[in-house]
């Protein structure tokens, strides 16, 4: 009932192999193992590096201040600020003439208000749409112009031109 051994055993012992049996080859791992003579390191050659001269390190650009950033960004997309500040304004006057209980001049400064947010928005999507517009067709590949040049070496129809009867 018990289980049936094998007689073949399945460890490996590391002996060494007798003389004489070359069937397999031998890895210098192994005990008796050839060590090749041209792979030592007094026959190695030494890799050959290209060495590049000496560059300069590269400078890092300071941080932008704050007040360098809005001027930038003032003196870039002027109108951008103008409608926040339109909105700003209307907002607060609006807000006040609430707080003096005048409702007809809030709902309508409220409205304004609205209106120049939308006005600004619509602002910044055409400076982004602007600033990302490009005559390129498809950067890296060639234009139409320069696919298929125009020949102005003749003037006419073009019939008859260049053939022989």
């Amino acid at each position: 009932m018990g289980a049936h051994h094998s007689t073949q055993s399945t460890t490996a012992y590391c002996e060494p192999r007798p003389k004489g049996d070359d069937s397999t080859s031998s890895s210098a791992f192994e005990p008796g193992g050839k060590i090749d003579p041209s792979l030592t390191p007094e026959n190695a050659a030494a890799p050959i590096v290209p060495v590049r001269p000496a560059a300069p390190m590269p400078q890092l650009m300071r941080p932008e201040t704050f007040e360098e950033k809005l001027y930038r960004k003032f003196t870039s997309e002027p109108l951008i600020p103008i409608g926040c500040f339109t909105t700003a304004y209307f907002l607060a006057t609006g807000i006040k003439s609430f707080y003096n209980r005048d409702p007809i001049k809030s709902q309508k400064l409220m409205r304004l208000r609205v209106g120049s947010q939308f006005a600004t928005i619509l602002i910044f999507i055409g400076y982004a749409g602007w600033n990302s517009f490009t005559f390129e067709f498809a950067p890296g590949m060639a234009n139409p112009s320069e696919q298929f040049p125009s020949s102005s070496t003749g003037s006419g129809s073009g019939e008859g031109e260049g053939k022989q009867k």
